[in-house]
């Protein structure tokens, strides 16, 4: 007997029934290191481009405090990720729409054995911030996925990707997941996709599946000059013919944020199998510091990771339809007619323009 797909995964009803205007989902990643201090330029021009009659959402794609999550109560850490969780609350506190944050590495203890302690404390912090509204997106841990109906046109459905890295992690419904292997998991996941095939279909995960900067092992002429210049754009220290090795190691054997550690390869090569049957997929990560739209297999990859940090993008991918270093995010509006178009999005340090400057807009559907 076949199963009900809705019974296989978690279901959230949004409050948006139909599309009978346009809706809008903001995507921004990597907030982890905004302003303590004061408000937040990043997130200022964000809220610049909501109001409280507009039908939208706002998805945070992880790492959502750095360095380290949100650590036990007395860890000389803890003050700090607090104060950087209660200004997203208090950026978005009157929002009237939809909010949801995923987990990145950073959230899990920076990839460590006890990171699933760290992320199911800041679900519950940020619950707790938002009054019991349920903003954190797989819960309890889990890699998911869990699926969010917005309205009869749109679905979105969040995958925790940094589960697939850990050493240590939780499955089965003793530990309050749905899924008990990880063949199960893929087995949801296609589920939830043939359901929504009708729909506009948005896949949430803070690992991209395709990249061109460092995590997708793309690197520039002057990081195998000056490979220091990974981790410190002023270490402008030589190291000719040694210094390749360092790039070369990142692009074939991989740290463990890297697309080519074996773990992350696994999860990768499964998932474009997946959405290669699913033509029009949105799939949206954040991971990378910057901005990027790729379209492989007629199947959309947005990397939005520039909340707060900034670092380069590769301008000669193949598939790269729009990079950039910038911090900012992307704006998906989903027209009533059916089409979307996709936008970019970039501070303005001038403060001229509240909403920021347009960098990029494309229908992609």
């Amino acid at each position: 007997m076949e199963q009900n797909p809705c019974a296989l995964c978690l279901s959230v009803m949004s409050n948006e029934k139909t599309l009978e205007r346009p809706y809008e989902i903001f995507l921004i990643g990597d907030t982890g290191a905004i302003s303590t201090s004061g408000p937040d330029i990043v997130l200022e021009t964000l809220k610049a481009h909501l109001s409280e009659d507009q039908h939208s959402a706002v998805v945070f794609l992880g790492d959502n405090v750095y360095p380290r999550g949100l650590p036990p109560k007395g860890h000389i850490l803890r003050k700090n990720a607090e104060l950087v969780l209660d200004k997203h609350y208090e950026a978005f506190k009157n929002y009237g729409g939809k909010l949801i944050f995923i987990a990145g590495n950073h959230d899990w203890n920076k990839g460590r054995r006890d990171g699933v302690e760290y992320v199911k404390r800041q679900e519950k912090y940020l619950e707790k911030l938002f009054e019991g509204k349920n903003t954190f997106l797989p819960s309890n841990g889990c890699p998911g996925p869990a699926e969010v109906i917005m309205n009869t046109n749109i679905a979105i459905i969040a995958i925790d990707t940094q589960w697939w890295m850990q050493s240590e992690r939780q499955l089965g419904k003793e530990n309050g997941c749905r899924v008990s292997s990880e063949a199960e998991f893929f087995e949801h996941l296609e589920a939830l996709l043939e359901k929504n095939k009708d729909k506009h279909t948005l896949i949430i995960g803070h690992h991209p599946v395709y990249s061109y900067a460092i995590h997708g092992g793309r690197f520039k002429l002057k990081h195998h000059i000056f490979p220091l210049t990974l981790y410190d754009k002023d270490a402008w220290i030589p190291l000719p013919l040694i210094g390749s090795l360092l790039p070369m190691y990142r692009k074939f054997l991989g740290a463990r944020e890297d697309m080519s550690f074996p773990r992350y390869r696994r999860l990768r090569n499964r998932l474009k199998s997946v959405l290669s049957a699913y033509p029009n997929t949105i799939y949206a990560a954040g991971h990378e510091h910057n901005l990027q739209y790729i379209k492989k297999d007629n199947v959309h990859f947005v990397v939005s990771g520039s909340g707060s940090k900034v670092k380069y993008v590769v301008q000669s991918g193949k598939h790269l339809r729009f990079g950039i270093k910038c911090k900012g995010f992307f704006k998906l509006r989903f027209e009533t007619d059916g089409s979307v178009y996709l936008s970019a999005w970039s501070v303005d340090r001038t403060k001229e323009a509240a909403r920021g400057k347009i960098i990029y807009e494309e229908q992609i559907m």
